[in-house]
């Protein structure tokens, strides 16, 4: 009688194991797989940027090739951020250089920084204000 006892609760201790094996996965099972994609993505992203960054380095610009002798030249606005008196603006010459600058700031042309509001931005540059007007073009103040 005893070994019937023993047969039985081995089986059931099976039967438990194996359902137990083969049972929907747990919340902390979806919880760790959520993670770890979490990871890859952010491993992939990195990968990405990383190369970004590597191809930015390739390419070599010097301020004499961006800067002209007379006006701004290809100077552009490309966006002003920062909260109450502490503005700062995003200026650039081109895709591969991008300055951040404030009032008093000067840019890599020697262009100075004057004004620096969301409705207006002046540079001077040889005693010539010009106006900036976002990436369209720039005006000659005086």
């Amino acid at each position: 009688m005893g070994n019937k006892y023993l047969i039985a609760a081995v089986s059931s201790a099976l039967l438990l194991a194996h359902i137990t094996a083969t049972a929907a996965p747990s919340i902390g099972d979806i919880a760790g797989s959520q993670q770890s994609t979490i990871m890859l993505k952010s491993a992939l992203e990195r990968a990405k940027l990383e190369k970004e960054l590597s191809d930015m380095k390739d390419v070599k610009v010097s301020a004499t090739e961006l800067c002209t002798s007379k006006g701004i030249g290809m100077l552009s606005l490309k966006a002003i951020y920062g909260v109450g008196n502490k503005l700062h603006g995003s200026f650039y010459y081109n895709s591969s250089s991008t300055m951040e600058a404030q009032v008093g700031d000067t840019l890599l042309c020697g262009e100075k920084v004057k004004t620096l509001r969301l409705g207006k931005v002046e540079v001077v540059k040889e005693n010539i204000t010009y106006v900036l007007s976002g990436s369209s073009h720039s005006i000659a103040k005086n």
